[in-house]
């Protein structure tokens, strides 16, 4: 009798009684050997190229008198185990086991493999188990698998363990165990331990290959240790180990990702003059994370280098170049990569379209934008959600409300799910545009729809109670968020500190700010400078500035922003020698002073009637290397109107025509009130004819002076246009 071979029963573990059925085969004749035999002639375990010839193989087999040796067995179960198909292997073995057919370590360690992909490390330590049972002891190959089943598993811990084990009793580790460790560890993250496996490893063997080097290097590149991933590269190449291209992308790749774009580019040089040529990966990895950061002129010179090299560039180049324009708002250059893209015979997909769809609907160009949907529909590239969010917002940025709606349904209607920042978009537009009870109906269809609303969401609505001055509204959703399971961040408490501000509610304003340090959350410059201008609004400058004194001796220090508002502030509340002061200290600090600073110290100081000093600043404008705009011109002449310099302001006024900065409405009207003050009726009625002739027309402030001059009986005829254009 034929002694049974061990079983492995569990197919109903993992699924696989109904193979078994396919091996239901009848008793071994001596009729039908002859035609087995045949038939095994056709199939050798090499020439099987499919699943569907392996079963054929195997029950031709089985079926055979004798049986095969189980070498054969296990040259067929090593060829499945490279077509991945680890369970038909498992159910193969059950089978084979059931005919009595004895396995030797071979065939066990390629189950071990199996239950190893097949992340079932419980039945494959069983089968190390029988092993051992039944006379085997482990090798380096079982040590290996179950090594590696482990990591699969993602349980580093026992992996290491059950190498310590192994080689206490006795199994000696070769480099391709040391290797497996190595490069499971480095999946894992845990580099230190690779770097220790790696110098065992160069103990034990001599220096390890070029593999194992470029796997330690990969890994401590992908966590930002570039300068760590350099020293194991230096003590590489040595040892006289020739770095390859895989080598010499993971370090460009290490270099990009903490900036350091010079090494990046020696890098690429250096493999370059050792004859090994960059492919389009490593070109790849260099284009894409100069994009990111914005330097798409360098990312740029890197693909001239790609193309001149003979590297041909795939989706994923153009698609970076493409993502880094658009970033820098330049769809038109992105628009034209794309035309060179399909002109070179690459599809384009949905994030390549994506990102241009999305770009244009920022900049304005929704017709364009659809347009792109409409190719990439024809290129038969399905969209997204992120398409479709993307148009939405387009839609929604140009009041097409109808468009964005029916946009929504037809993507439902491609049973494309829209998610929360699809809802977002509406809600955060609806409020923009002052429609928060709108935009309050679709958080409820958000949550009827069981998409749950997140902080952005909230944050939106805050922010459209707010600028509609509905502050009682603002709390009680403010109040309600942490209860539906939403935290308030930073961003809600600036809303609100905002709302509060734009209502000179001042001291609700300062008891958010200081609930908001107590909670543990940092403020923000837009905190401090939101609450500087709210206390410059109520005129208590002083707290403004020492509230800029307590940002300063924070972690948040105040940009140009703030101090403007800080210096309007004063300038409005007429502390000019303190406004004046504030200036010099930004001019010190070596800030950024751009016009709006000049702006408001010239308007300070007309206001405070120190028109010489407003006009000596406003001359040093150029010695800055800053021009004068319309608004500074408008400022310096409304000052010297005030002051009843006439002849100064209309000089001015000339002057701007002569630099090309052409005057504006706000010009025109400022200046004929100026000149009607100065009693200079006819100079006034002259720029008022020239007003409307350029297409302006007269402001309230203006035509309440007019009305006033009827009332009197003191209107110029040459006013009489400006009555009747208005």
């Amino acid at each position: 009798m034929r002694r049974r071979g061990f079983v492995v029963s569990i197919s109903t573990k993992i699924g696989m009684s109904s193979q078994i059925s396919l091996f239901k085969v009848g008793l071994h004749s001596p009729a039908n050997t002859h035609n087995h035999k045949d038939h095994l002639s056709r199939y050798t375990p090499k020439e099987i190229s499919n699943l569907e010839d392996a079963f054929d193989l195997f029950n031709s087999m089985i079926r055979m008198h004798p049986l095969p040796c189980v070498v054969r067995f296990n040259q067929l179960f090593g060829k499945i185990v490279r077509m991945k198909h680890y369970s038909s292997v498992v159910s193969m073995y059950n089978q084979m086991g059931l005919l009595g057919i004895v396995p030797d370590i071979y065939t066990l360690n390629i189950l071990i493999n199996c239950f190893s992909h097949l992340s079932h490390m419980s039945s494959g330590l069983s089968v190390l188990g029988k092993l051992i049972k039944i006379g085997y002891e482990p090798n380096t190959v079982t040590m290996s698998t179950i090594i590696k089943g482990f990591f699969v598993e993602g349980k580093a811990a026992e992996a290491a363990k059950c190498f310590r084990k192994m080689t206490e009793a006795g199994c000696v580790p070769d480099m391709i165990t040391y290797n497996t460790l190595v490069n499971y560890f480095c999946k894992m993250g845990d580099t230190d331990s690779a770097i220790d496996l790696l110098e065992k490893t160069e103990e034990k063997f001599g220096k390890p290959d070029i593999v194992v080097y470029s796997t330690v290097i990969d890994s401590l590149c992908k966590r930002g240790l570039f300068f760590d991933a350099l020293n194991i590269f230096s003590e590489m190449t040595r040892q006289d180990i020739v770095p390859n291209v895989v080598t010499y992308t993971s370090l460009i790749h290490g270099a990009c990702k903490i900036g350091q774009w010079k090494e990046a580019r020696r890098l690429l040089n250096e493999m370059i003059g050792r004859r090994i040529s960059p492919d389009v990966i490593t070109f790849n990895v260099l284009i894409d994370k100069l994009c990111k950061d914005g330097l798409v002129v360098d990312a740029m010179k890197v693909f001239s280098q790609m193309t001149s090299q003979g590297v041909v560039p795939d989706v994923v180049t153009y698609t970076s170049l493409i993502h880094g324009l658009c970033k820098l708002g330049k769809w038109k250059e992105a628009a034209r990569l794309l035309s060179e893209m399909v002109g070179r015979k690459l599809s384009p997909n949905v994030h390549t379209f994506s990102i241009l769809i999305d770009a244009a609907c920022k900049e304005g160009l929704f017709d364009d934008a659809t347009v792109l949907f409409s190719e990439m529909i024809s290129k038969g590239v399905v969209p997204n959600v992120v398409t479709y969010t993307s148009l939405i917002h387009g839609a929604c940025m140009i009041g097409q409300w109808k468009e964005a709606t029916r946009l929504l349904n037809e993507m439902v209607g491609r049973k494309i799910i829209p998610n929360v920042r699809t809802f977002n978009v509406f809600v955060d537009t609806l409020c923009k545009e002052g429609m928060a009870e709108d935009a309050r109906d679709v958080v409820e269809v958000m949550v009827r729809k069981g998409i749950k609303p997140n902080v952005v969401t909230y944050n939106s609505l805050l922010d459209g109670y707010c600028l509609r001055g509905e502050i009682e509204e603002a709390e009680k959703l403010f109040d309600i968020m942490s209860d539906n399971g939403c935290e308030t961040n930073v961003i809600s408490y600036n809303t609100l500190i905002n709302g509060y501000c734009r209502n000179k509610s001042i001291d609700e304003a300062l008891r958010l700010f200081r609930e908001l340090c107590s909670k543990g959350l940092n403020p923000t410059v837009v905190t401090y400078t939101t609450l500087i201008g709210g206390l410059c609004k109520v005129g208590r400058t002083q707290d403004a500035r020492e509230l800029l004194k307590k940002m300063q001796a924070s972690s948040q220090l105040p940009n140009c922003q703030t101090y403007n508002i800080l210096l309007d502030g004063l300038c409005k509340n007429g502390k000019l020698e303190e406004a004046m002061a504030l200036f010099q200290e930004m001019e010190e600090k070596k800030l950024h002073l751009d016009l709006v600073s000049y702006n408001i110290l010239i308007g300070g100081m007309c206001k405070a009637e120190n028109v010489a000093a407003a006009k000596k600043l406003f001359c040093s404008l150029s010695s800055k290397g800053l021009q004068a705009g319309v608004r500074t011109y408008n400022v310096m002449i409304d000052g010297l109107l005030v002051g009843g310099l006439v002849a100064e302001a209309l000089n001015l006024h000339r002057e701007m025509e002569e630099k090309s900065c052409c005057p504006n409405s706000c010009t025109y009207n400022l200046m004929i009130r100026g000149l009607i003050r100065n009693s200079e009726t006819s100079r006034a009625g002259q720029l008022a004819n020239e007003m409307m002739e350029r297409g302006f027309s007269a402001d309230c402030s203006t035509l309440e002076m007019f009305v006033d001059l009827v009332a009197k009986g003191e209107l110029d005829p040459s006013l009489q246009p400006l009555g009747q254009k208005t």
